[in-house]
């Protein structure tokens, strides 16, 4: 599956990644050894990853980093949308299980445009 890190603590080697199933979050919890030889996941970073259902929550393993911050912005452009129609945050105990909500948040890669596409629909 592919995503991009929304959240990451390098010094744990922990990240939160949106998938592009648009399904619940994915976590990655820094138990395997650095992505590719030391490289930490950034905010941004499209990631390639394999995904498995948790008891709680969706977990990643081996995450690559396929491009570095191609969505820097992205955390910050989701929150705001989300405050514009009134959405609670995710802590705020409100399920993100409506995926069909018909409201499409307008995105943009990076400048650099490195020909990796993320639609969001």
């Amino acid at each position: 599956m592919y995503g991009v890190v929304l959240w990451s603590d390098r010094q744990e080697n922990r990240a939160v990644i949106w998938c592009e199933d648009h399904g619940d979050l994915a976590y990655y919890d820094g138990a395997e050894p650095k992505v590719q030889a030391g490289r930490s996941l950034d905010p941004g970073d499209l990631v390639r990853f394999d995904v498995s259902e948790g008891k709680r929550m969706r977990i990643v393993s081996n995450p690559q980093v396929v491009a570095s911050e191609q969505y820097p912005s992205l955390a910050v452009d989701l929150a705001r949308e989300g405050e514009r129609h009134g959405a609670a945050a995710p802590c705020e105990g409100r399920s993100n299980r409506r995926r069909n909500s018909g409201k499409v948040v307008p995105l943009a890669p990076a400048p650099q445009g490195r020909g990796v596409s993320w639609q969001v629909a």
